[in-house]
């Protein structure tokens, strides 16, 4: 999936708010539970010439509402309400949000592999990963859309944060619910600029 978009510029006066990052990421003992999604690993990436933080989850409705990871010896078993339950369900949805001038202001060419003069371009590529093994996943219909825009992080500083907002839904029927989701970013020339993992 390949998307090139020219981003929507905002108001000076708003101003982007960073919260502390919670929830459940990758497979952490501590917190068996979910609330309505499974957390991507936050990264801060240092590319040629700026810094780019990358976030995203997975959620599918209300899939991950009352579901639980349960360890049960040398294994994990998940359950809903209760209930054991072994496979994701038919689709689902992976959010991805990218973040240009992390590290302060932007000088020239800043985040270009990424960011152009009011525009964006990046690839996607997802797989579903068991162990060391990987196959392609298959989008389902209508399944990627994206949305880039510049906001103003302290208004007295006059420099704006480029972000790109992603949704991609993901054919899972019948995948194991111990697999990992694998969402690799390209820029537009090919090269990757990092690869997220999800999993409960």
């Amino acid at each position: 999936m390949s998307v090139r978009k020219r981003l929507l510029g905002l108001g000076a006066g708003f101003v982007l708010v960073l919260a502390a990052c919670g929830g459940t990421f990758g497979r952490g003992r501590n917190n068996p539970t979910y609330d309505g999604k499974v957390n991507f690993g936050p990264q801060m990436l240092h590319l040629d010439g700026g810094c780019v933080y990358v976030d995203g989850s997975l959620t599918s409705e209300d899939f991950f509402q009352n579901f639980e990871r349960v360890d049960a010896g040398d294994h994990f078993e998940f359950r809903k309400d209760g209930k054991p339950i072994t496979e994701y369900p038919g689709v689902v949805t992976t959010s991805i949000r990218v973040m240009g001038n992390q590290c302060g202001a932007p000088g020239p060419g800043d985040h270009a592999v990424l960011f152009g003069v009011n525009s964006y371009s990046l690839k996607f590529e997802v797989a579903w990963k068991d162990g060391l093994d990987m196959k392609p996943a298959a989008l389902s219909s209508g399944g990627a859309s994206c949305t880039g825009f510049n906001s103003i992080t302290i208004p007295d500083r006059g420099y704006a944060i480029p972000t790109i907002s992603c949704q991609l839904r993901v054919n899972a029927d019948g995948v194991p619910l111990g697999d990992h989701l694998i969402v690799a970013i390209y820029s537009a020339d090919g090269r990757q600029i990092t690869r997220l993992s999800a999993a409960p």
